[in-house]
């Protein structure tokens, strides 16, 4: 509806307010009377305080022929005095009211066709704002009582609508004072509190930077810049705790949530935590219900660390841990942990998981393992590795600077994978088995691949080797030296030691049909190669011996031989 539309009463509206049986619905009588052909809809919606009630009612008014737009109002009333007799005196009078009041239409003899045109015009028969009888009434709205509504009601109402308002506004007013002094509130005074009240939960000296209050995304207190020990060795950036209103009146106080944001700990710390103790988080205090992490940091050592780890920690309803979850941020690696008297068991599986400081990928990985102070042991380790299948054990120890160990066996490695992640210049083909171990210490994660030292039984079945070819070398007798070329073999086998500088192969055995060699090699990080072989080249009538020196650079060698 327009709101800057003006309504005027029609002959039959000015008599409806006049006779109070007219019109009896209470809100199209308030809305009737305001109508002077002068306030628009708005002001009408103004003066009443409901846009909903003016406009539904003066849509009833005009359906029913009690009021017109102003601009038809002068015509309307043209049409009413030239439709009226000129002598006509009050029985005329009593016969229009007689046609627009409720109930049927009574015939009259006496009354004259303009009069039952003027009725027509000006009453409503039928229309929901004047109700015929009790039992339609009701089936829409609820029925009015009869008795008349002094005209004095709108401003009456008017009145009510006021004080409605001005309770709405002073109900604004108390919120937003609350509000303000939520947000203004010197929520410092309680950080002497709060720090005394964390460091007996964490067994540990607790400083809090700043404390204050958050509404987004749901209102909590924020405590900001924690700082764990009594020479830093947590900081914590942020700690919201849900529900704040929760930490009124006595304790124990129950925290449904608890959110952690930018947390650096030493995993010894962590270890020295009650709730990684299996006893209650908060103590005799507090009981939470759920920590979320975000961005946590879990420090080794002072090289050593696994960085914006994400998870949370849930709680028993008694306040002790029952699990711990923890992930990286490309949810390559999932750890779950429970706290045991020997430190915390962990439950581990990695997708698509690369070590930082590695090259090697693996595929799929799931272990278990055991975090304690100053060492993690990871056992049980079952992994797809490079094409094959891994299994083993690890432990990594930072008591003294950083230290690892491990040991395991392969099976059905692809050799093409393994050289390309350890020997990138050494082209070898075929599927390997073996054993495995392993060590190496470093201030880091890079420093501790870079000084790996392993130890080898390896065998390769149905491969190629790169780089030489050996029956060649024989047939030539040391006539001339080989260079390049490939040797293929059934079977290779060797036990290989890597240090830091170079990769020797000792017991070195291959089988090639008609050819077999056995020797060793030396390897240095440069590719360069230096190698003995003893060859025996079998044919149909005789036998060849001979030793081939393999000498260059890979992936390119030279071979000469020697009777």
């Amino acid at each position: 509806m327009d709101s800057n539309l003006v309504y005027a009463k029609t002959p039959t509206g000015d008599e409806a307010v006049r006779q109070s049986t007219r019109v009896v619905q209470r809100n199209l009588r308030m809305v009737l009377v305001q109508v002077d052909g002068k306030t628009s809809v708005e002001d009408l919606t103004e003066k009443i305080g409901n846009p909903r009630l003016v406009q539904s009612a003066l849509r009833d008014l005009e359906e029913g022929g009690y009021i017109v737009p102003v601009a038809e109002a002068a015509s309307v009333w043209e049409k009413a005095r030239s439709a009226a007799k000129p002598d006509a005196g009050p029985d005329s009078v009593r016969l229009m009211s007689r046609f627009s009041a409720f109930g049927q239409q009574a015939p009259a003899a006496s009354e004259s066709k303009r009069s039952d045109s003027v009725t027509s015009n000006f009453s409503s028969f039928g229309k929901p704002i004047l109700p015929t009888s009790s039992k339609s009434v009701a089936g829409t709205r609820q029925p009015a009582a009869v008795a008349e509504v002094a005209e004095s009601e709108p401003a009456s109402y008017r009145q009510g609508t006021s004080t409605g308002r001005k309770l709405f506004w002073g109900l604004v007013f108390v919120f937003s004072i609350g509000v303000a002094t939520l947000v203004f509130y010197p929520y410092e005074q309680f950080k002497p509190a709060l720090e005394a009240a964390a460091t007996r939960m964490l067994k540990t000296p607790v400083r809090i930077d700043r404390v204050g209050v958050a509404f987004i995304p749901a209102p909590s207190l924020k405590l900001t810049g924690i700082h764990l020990g009594e020479k830093a060795e947590g900081e914590i950036a942020e700690v919201r705790i849900a529900s704040p209103l929760s930490l009124i009146g006595g304790a124990p106080y129950r925290v449904a949530k608890m959110e952690v944001s930018g947390a650096t700990l030493l995993a010894n710390s962590v270890l020295a935590l009650p709730m990684f103790m299996g006893e209650m988080a908060g103590g005799q205090d507090l009981v939470v219900g759920k920590i979320l992490i975000d961005h946590f940091r879990l420090r080794l050592n002072d090289g050593l660390a696994f960085d914006d780890l994400f998870g949370e920690v849930a709680f028993r309803p008694d306040g002790v841990m029952d699990k711990a979850t923890l992930e990286t941020p490309d949810r390559s690696v999932l750890v779950n942990a429970t706290p045991s008297s020997q430190g915390l068991v962990l439950t581990i599986e990695g997708r698509a998981w690369t070590p930082p400081g590695s090259t090697v990928s693996f595929a799929s990985l799931q272990a278990k393992g055991l975090l304690q102070n100053n060492k993690l042991l990871i056992q049980n380790i079952d992994t797809t590795f490079l094409g094959g299948i891994l299994h083993g054990n690890w432990l990594i120890d930072w008591s003294n600077g950083l230290a690892m160990a491990g040991e395991g066996r392969v099976s059905g490695l692809d050799s093409r994978k393994v050289s390309a992640a350890f020997a990138p210049s050494l082209k070898i083909d075929g599927d390997l088995s073996g054993s495995l171990r392993l060590r190496a210490s470093g201030r880091d994660w890079v420093g501790l691949w870079a000084n790996l030292e392993a130890t080898a039984n390896t065998e390769i079945t149905r491969g190629t080797f790169h780089g030489v070819d050996l029956g060649e070398a024989v047939r030539r007798s040391g006539v001339s030296e080989v260079r390049a070329g490939v040797t293929r073999f059934d079977k290779l086998r060797s036990t290989i030691t890597i240090t830091p500088t170079q990769v020797i192969g000792r017991d070195l055995r291959m089988d090639a049909g008609m050819v077999t060699a056995v020797g060793q090699f030396t390897a240095g990080r440069n590719g360069e190669v230096e190698s003995n072989m003893s060859v025996t080249m079998q044919t149909s009538v005789s036998s060849q011996n001979g030793t081939v020196h393999v000498y260059g650079v890979l992936p390119n060698l030279s071979a000469s031989s020697r009777k």
